[in-house]
Order: C-alpha cells, then sequence, then structure tokens
C-alpha cells in the first residue's frame, strides 16, 4: 500500500501524458482488511482561549479490494474527552463525550469513507472519493498540491473522476461531495494525435483548459472565488532515461474586474524527469511567472484550506480579497522516489515545491517526505506547509510514525500544529500529539 502512494507522490509532479503506468500482475478474488486503533491524543479546544483537552481516540478500519479495479475503506477516529482544560467544553459534546467539532456538519460524516477506487490506473476511466492530500489537478495551474482534510474541525470526503475519449482527456473534482465547496475540471486536447497519425506525435502537445470555483460553503464560511487558465505543454524529448518538456499558460480570475489592478497572469517554465537508475525517479519543474492583483497560479494549493480565511498570517484578509502587487515570481518543484521494489525494502518518497515573489520578497513553501526503512516494519510521514516566510509568516506540520511489533500489532506516533478557523474568520494556533497501537489482519 505505502509503495503505491509513495508513486503516486511523484508522478503527480509531471505532466500526467508524462506518465507512464506499467501494468501490474493480475490479482483475483476478493481481499478484506481490518484494523482497529486506540490511543490518546492531546488537542487545543480550538475554542480562542486555546487550552488544551485530553482525547481517548478508537479507530475501526474496514476495507475490500477487488482485484485490480474496486477497492474501498470505511472507519472514522472517534474522539472520546477524557480530560478537558478550562474553559470547561465538554458540555456541547455528545453524551458530553464525543467531541462534536469532528462531527457537527454533513461533510462530517463523510469522513467515514476513507477511499475509494474504481478503474484502474492505466484505464480509460477511473473514479478516487476519500481524503486528498497533494491533488493536482493536470499540470498544477490552478489546483496544485492540495489537501482537504488539513483543518482539524472538517473532514470532507472529495471526489476525482478522470476519463480518456480518443484524443481528449477529461478529469473532474470536488473536495467535498456533500457541500458548496471547491468544484474543478480541466479539458486537455492531445493535438499530436488530432494533427497526426504517427505515434511518435501522441501525447506530446497538450492543450488544457482548466476551471476552478469554491463556494466557500463548507468547513466555515469564506468568499467564493473562480479562477480560469489555458495551458500548452510540448514533449521535446523522450527517451528510456530522461523527459524533457516546455510549458507555459495563462490565467485570470473568473469573479472579479478591478480596473486599477490585474486580475490574470502568465507563466513559462520547463518539466523534466529522469530514471537515472532503475530505483531512483526523480521529477522536476521550474517557472517564471507574471501575476498580481487577486489571480495567482496554484490558488488552491496545500494551505488553501487556511489560506480561504487568512491568506497569509493568522487574521489577514482572505485569499479571494488578497491583493498582490503585480510582480514576477519563480517557481520550483522537485519530487523523488527510490524503490528496492521489495515489499520490506527501502522506499523513499519526497517531493517539494516554493515560490519566491520579487517585489514584495515573500516566500512560499510545502513539503512532503514519506519513507519506509528497510525490513518493512517502520513507516513514516512528514508534512511541512509555509506560507509568506518573510513578513507574516504561517507554519503547518504533520508527523506520522508507524513500527509494526509483531504481524498483527503495530504501534503510532503523531504530532505536529493545528490551525483553527474561528467564527470571525481568524485561525487559532495550537499543537497536538498522539499516541497509539493498532491490530489489524487481512484475508
Amino acid at each position: 500500500m505505502i509503495g503505491a502512494l509513495l508513486l503516486a507522490s511523484v508522478l503527480q509532479q509531471a505532466p500526467k501524458a508524462l506518465v507512464e503506468t506499467p501494468e501490474a500482475p493480475a490479482e483475483d478474488g476478493v481481499h478484506f482488511h481490518a484494523a482497529l486503533e486506540v490511543g490518546g491524543q492531546a488537542l487545543p479546544s480550538g475554542s480562542g482561549a486555546n487550552g488544551m483537552d485530553i482525547f481517548g481516540v478508537a479507530f475501526p478500519r474496514l476495507g475490500v479490494r477487488g482485484g485490480e479495479e474496486f477497492e474501498f475503506e470505511l472507519g472514522a477516529p472517534l474522539r472520546l474527552n477524557l480530560w478537558d482544560q478550562e474553559p470547561k467544553q465538554t458540555g456541547p459534546d455528545y453524551s458530553g463525550r464525543l467531541r462534536r467539532q469532528d462531527w457537527d456538519e454533513a461533510s462530517d460524516f463523510a469522513q467515514i469513507l476513507r477511499g475509494l477506487r474504481i478503474g484502474r490506473d492505466d484505464g480509460r476511466f477511473q473514479l478516487r472519493a476519500g481524503a486528498f492530500s497533494t491533488y493536482t489537478l493536470g499540470a498544477g495551474w490552478l489546483v496544485n498540491r492540495y489537501h482537504n482534510r488539513i483543518s482539524p474541525d472538517y473532514h470532507p470526503a472529495g471526489a476525482n473522476f478522470t476519463a480518456y475519449l480518443g484524443p481528449t482527456r477529461v478529469e473532474l473534482f470536488a473536495s467535498d461531495v456533500l457541500a458548496r465547496r471547491l468544484f474543478a475540471g480541466e479539458f486537455r486536447l492531445d493535438l499530436g494525435r488530432v494533427l497526426s497519425n504517427t505515434e511518435t506525435a501522441f501525447d506530446r502537445f497538450l492543450l488544457s483548459v482548466d476551471v476552478a470555483h469554491d463556494f466557500g460553503e463548507g468547513g466555515g464560511t469564506s468568499p467564493s472565488l473562480s479562477a480560469a487558465s489555458v495551458g500548452l505543454q510540448a514533449g521535446v524529448l523522450r527517451s528510456e532515461t530522461l523527459h524533457l518538456w516546455l510549458q507555459a499558460a495563462a490565467g485570470a480570475r473568473a469573479d472579479t474586474l478591478i480596473e486599477s489592478e490585474p486580475e490574470y497572469g502568465a507563466a513559462l517554465g520547463v518539466v523534466v524527469r529522469g530514471k537515472p537508475q532503475q530505483m531512483v525517479d526523480i521529477t522536476g519543474r521550474l517557472e517564471a511567472r507574471r501575476q498580481g492583483g487577486r489571480f495567482r497560479f496554484g490558488f488552491f494549493g496545500a494551505g488553501y484550506e487556511f489560506a480561504r480565511f487568512s491568506g497569509v498570517g493568522l487574521r489577514e484578509q482572505p485569499l479571494a480579497e488578497e491583493v498582490l502587487p503585480g510582480t514576477f515570481s519563480g517557481y520550483g518543484e522537485v519530487a523523488a522516489l527510490v524503490s528496492q521494489g521489495g515489499p520490506e525494502d527501502l522506499e523513499l518518497s519526497a517531493s517539494a515545491s516554493g515560490e519566491y515573489f520579487v517585489s514584495t520578497g515573500r516566500v512560499d513553501a510545502d513539503a512532503v517526505l514519506q519513507a519506509q526503512l528497510p525490513g518493512g516494519k517502520t513507516r513514516g510521514e512528514l508534512r511541512v506547509i509555509l506560507t509568506d516566510l518573510t513578513v507574516k509568516p504561517r507554519y503547518s506540520a504533520a508527523l506520522e510514525l508507524r513500527h509494526r511489533f509483531l504481524p498483527a500489532l503495530y504501534g503510532v506516533v503523531t504530532g505536529g500544529t493545528e490551525l483553527f478557523p474561528q467564527a470571525d474568520g481568524t485561525l487559532m494556533h495550537g499543537f497536538t500529539g498522539g499516541l497509539g497501537v493498532g491490530v489489524d489482519f487481512e484475508r
């Protein structure tokens, strides 16, 4: 399982036409797996007073996998309040114990769906639903490395549908299937298949149109935001060990028109993917961008669920209303996968992105590190999101470690920061940590 997640993390950074998914060996029959994790967690109260609560956590899960084209998993963490620091918060909790913020809106009930997949990765269509932690739509002009469950009190299930129809590719995305939140889509046309019958021209010249709109009515209310972009990607070099793409795009806000500020942007860049060794896969991306006003590329990024309340810092304007001086910026992204191939071998996946704005000196960054140590018993993941490091910084970090002690027994350690959207649109910052054990089986 972790191998598939690591591979997806790297391949997600490259243009989709560049991805050549090897055909997996056939897997017949139906497989079941179940797990139960129990432990404790310290979590800020989220009330504005920044009190610390202690919860007992029970996390049951049940999953089914049917061959290569279908799998799903159900389950949800149940957090029971064991100790509440002043001011007391247990009154509103269900039965005085079950944390109300985890189940106080329709979208929270979707957290029961941990994951759903219908269709093969290399098939003509595929549907996925559940949590999305580094989701990128197309080349990432609008939706890039987006995380839909980063907010501690908002637990939606998103959905992503992809279909190939002749020379076209259509991808649709919803961040929350039970609320009026972020909806996005891309229509991509393979110009090589339209203009030529030569296979060497296929999947090399791609024209894409992206649109995205956030209604802002789930997980708290925030201003609506719409944007659109058009992009062109050209594969200028393709070999067994190296792929090189040139790409350009233009984008604009679709819901504002302010004469005094530009509401559009343009970008020009290059994407390189190399496999210097069979166990190593590296992808890099560099772009020069011109943007400003109320538009910027990668609008819906890793920290968007916080930026929609406060674009930077904790008490500033929402991203939808934030005005960026017209400026050039440099954007870079890199992803690497090292895998020895076996289920108990070393696997390491790392990806990071950063953007520097010339006129303001603003720096944004995001990084993900996932690892499985040799022996297959220890796994970990670290995610860090940094916003406006130089002026009004905001940071988010999450760490999870898992170690298997026995074939059916493992331990879990978690830690990091939490940002709680408040009723007045500001964010409250706090810290969290947890410790637990789990049992699982598969048949």
